[in-house]
C-alpha cells in the first residue's frame, strides 16, 4: 500500500536530556569531587520558544538512595501539558549527613535559574515535588526560599525560591517521629540521614515545619491512608503549620494507599496537581 499523508501537528515534541551536571561536591571521604546530575524535559524546538512553568522532581529512598530516571514515565503528564520537568539527585546518607541533600537540592533550582534562557524555563514560575525522602528534601526547599544558609555552591547570583510545593508522602517533622521500619528501610535510617549522634537541634533544623512562615508558597500535600512507613500525621502536621500562618494549602489524604502506592500517579490525582499548579503558578 502506498498512501499520502497530511498530517496536523498538533502535539508539541519533546527532547530528554539526560545527565546535565548541575553542582560538583565532594566524594569518597572528601577526597574527591563528583558532578551532581539532572535529566531533562523540554521542548525539542526551543528557539524563540516561550518560557515554561517548571517542576523540579526530586525522588526518593529512605535518604539512602535516589534514581534520578525511575519517575520520569509519570512526569510526562506534566511534560505534555507544557512544563519542563528537571528530575534531580542529591547526595544520599551515605556519602554526606544533612544538610548536604538539601544544599544539593537548592543548587539545582540555582542552576535552573542561571540557565532559564537556555532550557525555556520561566524562572518565576518553578514548582519542586517530591515523593518520601524528596519530599523531604521539597519541603525543606519551599520553606527555606530565603534562608540562604543552604545555598552553598555555584550559581550564588541566582536565589532557590520556589512559587510552590507539591509533596508526597515526605517527612515534615523529624523531632517527633521517624520514619518507621519496613521493606528496603533499616532501623537506622533517621541515625544516617542526620547522623549517629544527633541532637533534637539537628532533627529540627532538617524539619520543614520548623521554617513555616507567612511568606512560604502554597502546598499541596498528598498522603497515603494505609502508610506503613512515613506516618499520615506529618502530613496533617505541615497542613496544619501551613495553615496557621495564613499559607495556602491543600491536603489529599488517598483511601486505602501505602507508602509510594500506585494510587498516586493514575490521572485522576495527578490532575489535581495540575490544576493546583495552574493556580498557584
Amino acid at each position: 500500500m502506498k498512501r499520502s499523508l497530511k498530517v496536523q501537528v498538533e502535539q508539541e515534541v519533546l527532547s530528554l536530556v539526560t545527565g546535565i551536571s548541575f553542582s560538583c561536591v565532594p566524594s569518597w571521604y572528601d577526597s574527591t569531587m563528583r558532578n551532581l546530575k539532572m535529566d531533562l524535559i523540554i521542548p525539542k524546538h526551543r528557539e524563540g520558544h516561550a518560557a515554561c512553568p517548571t517542576i523540579v522532581w526530586v525522588c526518593g529512598g529512605a535518604y539512602r538512595v535516589v534514581d534520578r530516571s525511575v519517575w520520569i514515565p509519570q512526569m510526562m503528564y506534566f511534560a505534555r501539558r507544557g512544563y519542563v520537568v528537571a528530575s534531580i539527585e542529591y547526595r544520599t546518607s551515605n556519602e554526606a549527613e544533612f544538610p548536604a541533600a538539601l544544599i544539593d537540592s537548592k543548587a539545582a533550582v540555582r542552576y535552573l535559574k542561571a540557565h532559564a534562557k537556555e532550557f525555556c524555563i520561566d524562572p518565576e514560575r518553578i514548582c519542586i515535588m517530591g515523593e518520601s525522602a524528596g519530599g523531604t528534601m521539597a519541603n525543606l526547599v519551599g520553606v527555606t526560599g530565603e534562608n540562604r544558609e543552604f545555598d552553598q555552591g555555584d550559581n550564588l547570583n541566582a536565589d532557590s525560591s520556589v512559587k510552590a510545593v507539591v509533596d508526597f508522602y515526605g517527612g515534615t517533622d523529624l523531632v517527633h517521629t521517624s520514619v518507621n521500619v519496613g521493606p528496603g528501610v533499616p532501623p537506622w535510617t533517621i541515625q544516617d540521614f542526620l547522623g549517629p549522634d544527633y541532637t533534637e537541634e539537628a532533627a529540627s533544623k532538617a524539619s520543614a515545619v520548623t521554617y513555616v512562615n507567612e511568606k512560604t508558597p502554597p502546598f499541596m500535600i498528598l498522603h497515603g491512608e494505609e502508610d506503613p512507613l512515613v506516618p499520615l500525621e506529618q502530613s496533617s502536621q505541615l497542613y496544619e503549620t501551613l495553615r496557621k500562618h495564613g499559607v495556602e494549602a491543600e491536603m489529599y489524604t488517598i483511601d486505602g494507599a501505602g507508602h509510594g502506592a500506585d494510587e498516586f500517579y493514575q490521572e485522576e490525582v495527578l490532575k489535581l496537581v495540575e490544576n493546583f499548579l495552574a493556580r498557584v503558578l
